[in-house]
């Protein structure tokens, strides 16, 4: 649920954008100019928990070791989970492997309505999670959070933090989680997209073997189908193009975007419209099928290739 439907329930919600070179301010409690040590003010809560969490998916974790109670629960999106300040200072190294993700169109707010001198607190947000262009892998997903806060010292204070991804329905019988979301799909297809246009995807490759080369724009191509001991082409124009090539030797040769649904079928990830059971749509209403046993591991990989064709080291 949007924090805006929670009629009622929700105040002081803003909306901003935010990446890595924002970070949160130090955590030490504010005194006053006789000495006494002041509380941080409640109205500042919703955006001191953007700043944690936008900063832990830019891999810098300080502002939650801060923000953190010794005995903090964090459950994150999948199986992440912390038991604790002490378990997430011994497992936050394992997740220096993970993409940098930044966030987007953050909404956060109180549930409930909190009084001005509250001890404890509870936040809730939605935001979009994106990789850069430049990671390996490329995702996108909405995902909410909720925060239980406590007035340790003066200093707000997380003791219990949750965090889930939207399943957003298709059209059809299928849905798309983290993994396989739709915001993924439409995600990289634009990366894809702005790569071309930028040049950085290459118009043509080379197909084939060293007796008989074929230059395709791989963009065009929709499928690659197992002909025997031939590969056909299948071209967004409508034209076919056979090569004397096994469909085994012949996907080394293309872009990221193009995978294996079926033992007789390669896919261009960007010309997929849809997905349903056991069924992936093309751009031309193709319709390509999916053996059952490989259907989870499809899905997955529709939203999730790596775009070999982009230059990593280039913006």
């Amino acid at each position: 649920m949007e924090p805006d439907d929670r009629r009622g329930y929700l105040m002081a919600a803003h909306t901003s954008s935010y990446d890595a070179s924002h970070r949160t301010p130090g955590d030490a409690a504010p005194v006053s100019s006789t000495g006494a040590l002041q509380r941080e003010p409640l109205e500042q809560l919703p955006a001191i928990v953007e700043r944690v969490i936008a900063s832990y998916y830019a891999k810098d974790y300080q502002p939650l070791l801060d923000r953190a109670t010794s005995d903090c629960i964090f459950i994150g999106a999948g199986n992440m989970v912390f038991n604790g300040r002490d378990d997430m200072l011994r497992q936050l190294p394992e997740v220096e492997t993970a993409p940098s993700i930044f966030l987007r169109n953050a909404r956060f707010g109180f549930v409930g309505r909190p009084s001005a001198d509250a001890t404890d607190a509870t936040v809730y947000g939605t935001y979009r999670l994106f990789t850069g262009a430049r990671e390996p892998i490329l995702l996108a997903a909405k995902q909410r959070i909720t925060v239980c806060c406590s007035l340790v010292d003066g200093i707000w204070k997380a003791y219990h933090v949750h965090s889930s991804n939207e399943w957003n329905e298709l059209v059809g019988e299928d849905v798309f989680p983290l993994q396989v979301s739709m915001e993924t799909y439409a995600y990289v297809r634009g990366i894809l997209q702005a790569g071309q246009r930028a040049g950085n995807l290459p118009t043509r490759v080379a197909l084939g073997t060293s007796k008989a080369t074929r230059y395709v724009d791989p963009t065009q191509v929709l499928y690659i189908e197992a002909d025997g001991k031939r590969s056909t082409l299948h071209l967004a124009d409508g034209d076919t193009i056979t090569l004397n090539v096994l469909l085994n030797d012949i996907q080394p040769q293309l872009p990221g975007t193009f995978f294996r649904v079926h033992r007789s079928f390669v896919v261009n990830a960007a010309q997929v419209s849809g997905i349903r059971k056991f069924t992936l749509e093309l751009s031309d209403g193709t319709q390509i099928p999916i053996p059952e046993r490989r259907y989870s591991i499809v899905r997955r990989e529709m939203a999730l290739r790596v775009t070999g064709g982009l230059d990593p080291q280039k913006d």
